[in-house]
C-alpha cells in the first residue's frame, strides 16, 4: 500500500535533515508527490515532518542536489523527477587533479559566504562593477568564451566586495578549475541563460543588502548546474 504524506513514520532525532530527506525521497519515488508537484511552503513542510525549518531546508537542498527537486525563486520548489540520478559527470578531472565535485563543494563554502558579506558591505564602486559585468553579459552576440570570462569576473567581484582578502585569495586559488569547468559546461542547453538569470537575482539580493537571501541564491546557483550535470549524465 502506498504511504501517504499524512501517515508517515515519525522522524528519528538522529541526523534530522538526512532522515527527512530520505522520507521525502520515498514520497517522491512512490508517487505520493508526483513529478510536477509543487511542495508546500518550507514552514508548512517542517510542521508536517515535525522538524525545525533549518533541518527541512537542508533536506530540500539534499534532494535538489540529487536532482529530485528544483527551486524557482519566488515561485516554489518542484518535483522534477522520480528517478535517482547518477553522477559520473561530477567525477570528471580538472586541472591539478581535482574533480568537478571538489570544485562544487569548495564553491558552495566560499561563495555563499562572500555573497553574504558582500550584501552587508557593498560599496558603490563594487555595485557599479557587478552591474557593469552583467550589462556586458547581456549584450547580443558575445561568444561563449567571453561569457565564461565575464562569469569568472562576476564571481570574483563578489568575492572582492565581501571585504575579506582571505576569501578573495581562496577564490583566486580555484579560478583555474572554475574556468576549465565553466568552459566545459557553458554549451549545455540553457546553461548560459540560466547562469545569467541566477547572476541577476544574486546581484539584486546583494544590492538590496539581503545577506541571507544572497547566501542562499549563491548556493542555489551552484546547485543548479550540479543538478543539470546529473540530469545530463542520466539522459546520456
Amino acid at each position: 500500500m502506498t504511504q501517504s504524506a499524512e501517515h508517515r513514520e515519525p522522524v528519528q532525532r538522529r541526523r534530522l535533515s538526512d532522515e527527512v530527506a530520505k522520507q521525502l525521497e520515498d514520497e517522491i519515488v512512490s508517487g505520493v508527490r508526483p513529478v510536477g508537484d509543487r511542495l508546500p511552503a518550507e514552514k508548512d513542510l517542517a510542521v508536517s515532518f515535525g522538524v525545525g525549518r533549518s533541518s527541512m531546508r537542508e533536506a530540500i537542498r539534499t534532494l535538489e542536489a540529487a536532482g529530485y527537486l528544483r527551486s524557482s525563486h519566488g515561485v516554489g520548489v518542484f518535483v522534477v523527477t522520480d528517478q535517482p540520478l547518477s553522477a559520473p559527470a561530477l567525477d570528471q578531472a580538472l586541472h591539478g587533479g581535482y574533480t568537478m565535485s571538489d570544485l562544487f563543494e569548495a564553491r558552495v563554502s566560499i561563495e555563499s559566504k562572500t555573497a553574504e558579506l558582500a550584501a552587508r558591505r557593498l560599496t558603490d564602486e563594487f555595485r557599479s562593477e557587478i552591474y557593469g559585468i552583467l550589462d556586458e553579459a547581456s549584450a547580443d552576440g558575445i561568444s561563449q568564451e567571453k561569457f565564461v570570462s565575464l562569469d569568472a569576473r562576476f564571481h570574483r567581484a563578489i568575492a572582492s566586495a565581501s571585504g575579506n582578502p582571505l576569501l578573495l585569495h581562496m577564490w583566486d586559488l580555484l579560478a583555474p578549475q572554475f574556468h576549465e569547468y565553466s568552459t566545459r559546461v557553458i554549451g549545455m542547453p540553457g546553461r548560459r541563460a540560466h547562469a545569467h538569470a541566477d547572476h541577476k537575482a544574486l546581484a539584486t539580493a546583494i544590492a538590496d543588502g539581503d545577506s541571507e537571501l544572497a547566501s542562499r541564491l549563491a548556493q542555489d546557483h551552484i546547485n543548479a548546474v550540479e543538478r543539470e550535470l546529473h540530469r545530463s549524465t542520466a539522459d546520456g
